[in-house]
C-alpha cells in the first residue's frame, strides 16, 4: 500500500445495505490514492466480485447481538489487522461495526488518532439509536457516536432523528442519499418469475414491501385491494415481507374476500427479481429498504406509489415517476393504483404488436425493458427502448454511483487521508 492510504471497510454480516454501499465504493474509489480492504463475514458471491475487482478481503465476525466478550474479541482481532495492514482510516458501516472500531482505537493507543468514519444505512438504524427506553443504552449510543470524526446517514429524515438524541455531533453528520448499483444483465424474465411464485402471467400485479406488524399501513393496502377486486377482475395483490402480523394478516385477507387475489410471499432472497416482475409497488412505510427497493423499481421501468413519511417524502417526492399520497387511507391508495393502472405507458414503437399478435412490456429489473409475445410468454420477442430519459437523468443526478463515491471521497480527504 505504498504511497496510498488504506481504507478499511469494516461490513456486518447479512447487512444487504451495506454491502452494496460497500461493494460500489471500493469499486468506485480513485486507486491512484486508495487501496481499499473489506472485512466481515462477506457472502461468496460477495468475495468472488471483490477478488475480481483486486480488492483485498478479511474475515472478520463482528457480533450481532450485545455481548461484551464478543465484541472485545473482535476488538482485538481488527486492532492486529489494522497494524499488520497500514491503514489510515476505518470507514464502518451500521453500529455494530462502529462499536467494534471504537473499542478497537480505544485499546490501542497507536490508533487512536486513527479517524473513524461510520455510514448508518437506512432509516432502521437511526430508529434504533433514537427508540431505546434505557437511558443507559441511549447514553451508551451517544457516546459511540461522538467517538467517530465523520458520520454519514441515508436522509435529512435520519439525520434530524440522530441530531436530537446527540447534538454534539451535528457539524460531523452527512447526508449521502443511498446509490444504486448497476446489476448485471439478467437472463431470468419476468413471467417466468411470475409462474415460480403463483402470480397469472397477464394480470396486473400490485405488490406492497413491508414488515408485517402493526402500525405499517397493510390493513390499508388490504382494504384497497378489495375495493379494486370488485371492479377489475384481472389484477392480483402480492405482499413481500414476514412479521409477528402475518397470520393475523392472512385471516383479514381473507375476510375481504381477497383468498384468490392476494399473495403472501414471506420475506424473499429473490426480492429484486420478484419485484422486476411486478407493475406497482406500494411503499407504505421506512422499514425493510423499502426506500432503496422502491428507487430499485423506479429505476426498472416500474411506477411506485409512497406514503406520506418523512423518509419516503424526502427520498420520492422530486421524482418523476413517483406519486406520493397525501394520506395513506385505503380509499386514497385505491385511487392512487386505480389511477396508475389506467395512465400505463403506451407501447412504443418498438413494442407494437408482433405479426398482428398482442404484446405487452415486461421488465428486467435495472437493466431493459423487454417485449414478450402473450401467445408464447415465456419466449423473449424483442427488446425495447431504454426507460424515459427524465426519470433515469432524475436518479442518477440524486442516486448515482458516482455521486455516492465522490462525496465518500471527500469526507476522507477532509479528515487528511
Amino acid at each position: 500500500m505504498a504511497n496510498k492510504a488504506g481504507i478499511l471497510q469494516l461490513v456486518p454480516r447479512g447487512d444487504a445495505d451495506a454491502t452494496d454501499q460497500v461493494r460500489i465504493l471500493v469499486e468506485g474509489l480513485d486507486r491512484s490514492r486508495y487501496q481499499p480492504l473489506v472485512a466481515g463475514q462477506l457472502t461468496p458471491q460477495m468475495r468472488e466480485r471483490l477478488s475480481r475487482q483486486n480488492t483485498p478481503w478479511v474475515y472478520l465476525e463482528i457480533p450481532q447481538s450485545f455481548s461484551p466478550q464478543a465484541y472485545l474479541v473482535a476488538a482485538g482481532q481488527l486492532r492486529r489487522l489494522i497494524q499488520a495492514r497500514d491503514i489510515a482510516l476505518v470507514h464502518c458501516h451500521n453500529m455494530e461495526a462502529t462499536a467494534v472500531a471504537v473499542l478497537a482505537s480505544r485499546s490501542w493507543r497507536a490508533a487512536s488518532s486513527l479517524p473513524i468514519v461510520t455510514t448508518l444505512h437506512g432509516s432502521r438504524e437511526a430508529a434504533v439509536a433514537t427508540t431505546y427506553h434505557s437511558w443507559a443504552r441511549r447514553g451508551g449510543i451517544r457516546w459511540l457516536l461522538g467517538c467517530c470524526d465523520e458520520l454519514v446517514v441515508s436522509s435529512q429524515h435520519d439525520r434530524e432523528q440522530l441530531i436530537s438524541l446527540a447534538p454534539h455531533i451535528e457539524a460531523r453528520m452527512h447526508v449521502i442519499y443511498p446509490s444504486l448499483e448497476r446489476s448485471p444483465s439478467r437472463s431470468l424474465e419476468a413471467g417466468i418469475k411470475r409462474r415460480q411464485v403463483g402470480l397469472h402471467r397477464d394480470a396486473a400485479i400490485i405488490g406492497l414491501l413491508s414488515r408485517l406488524e402493526r402500525g405499517q399501513g397493510i390493513e390499508s393496502f388490504l382494504e384497497a385491494a378489495a375495493a379494486l377486486n370488485e371492479d377489475l377482475p384481472n389484477i392480483e395483490f402480492v405482499i413481500i415481507g414476514e412479521g409477528p402480523a402475518r397470520q393475523e394478516l392472512e385471516e383479514l385477507a381473507h375476510e375481504l374476500g381477497l383468498s384468490g387475489s392476494c399473495i403472501f410471499l414471506g420475506a424473499r432472497r429473490d426480492a429484486r427479481q420478484v419485484i422486476a416482475a411486478l407493475n406497482i409497488i406500494v411503499l407504505l412505510s421506512d422499514a425493510d429498504r423499502a426506500a432503496l427497493r422502491g428507487l430499485q423499481a423506479l429505476a426498472g421501468g416500474l411506477r411506485v406509489i409512497a406514503a406520506p413519511t418523512p423518509a419516503l417524502r424526502e427520498i420520492f417526492g422530486p421524482l418523476p415517476g413517483a406519486e406520493l399520497m397525501e394520506t395513506a387511507d385505503s380509499v386514497q391508495l385505491a385511487e392512487a393504483i386505480r389511477r396508475q393502472l389506467h395512465t400505463a405507458p403506451q407501447l412504443k414503437e418498438s413494442e407494437l404488436p408482433i405479426e398482428g399478435r398482442p404484446s405487452i412490456p415486461y421488465h428486467e429489473f435495472l437493466v431493459s425493458r423487454t417485449v414478450y409475445d402473450l401467445e408464447q410468454p415465456w419466449a423473449t420477442v424483442a427488446s425495447a427502448r431504454d426507460q424515459d430519459s427524465a426519470i433515469a437523468q432524475a436518479l442518477e443526478q440524486r442516486f448515482g454511483p458516482q455521486r455516492l463515491v465522490r462525496e465518500v471521497e471527500s469526507i476522507y480527504q477532509k479528515l487528511g487521508v
